[in-house]
């Protein structure tokens, strides 16, 4: 599994995670499957195979798992933030075709920044 119960129990905390389990290591591991799928969900919308080793994706993929977690116990209004930290974490992999905010069925793969070459005639600043 690329993100592990005992990471999921760390960072919901042991307490929360047995009041939203019920100890059942079996919700976990549904809650990590349930935000794998979504963000292969999210490359998809992209056009791209998803990077599952990519330090972001998976920070992605425990804090959506989170919020699957109380999503599951119909409380996930507390993990709001769990859930956006995941969208911005995909954003900074992915750019803006990852948003559910897009009203596009576009695919944006634009840059952000585009580096050029100075004319030949600049000599730098003065």
């Amino acid at each position: 599994m690329i993100v592990t119960v005992d990471e999921l129990k760390e960072d919901v905390g042991a307490s929360v995670y047995r009041m939203l389990t019920q100890d059942d290591d079996s919700v976990a591991e549904r809650a990590i499957e349930k935000a794998l799928v979504w963000v292969k969900a999210k490359f998809a919308r992209c056009g791209r195979e998803p990077d599952l080793q990519n330090e972001f994706v998976l920070e992605a993929v425990l804090k959506r798992a989170a919020y699957e977690l109380w999503s599951m116990s119909e409380a996930e209004g507390k993990a709001e933030d769990k859930k956006e930290d995941a969208e911005v974490l995909l954003e900074a992999v992915l750019g803006g075709c990852a948003s559910d905010s897009s009203n596009s069925n576009t695919v944006n793969i634009n840059p952000y920044v585009v580096v050029k070459n100075p004319p030949s005639d600049w000599h730098g600043f003065e």
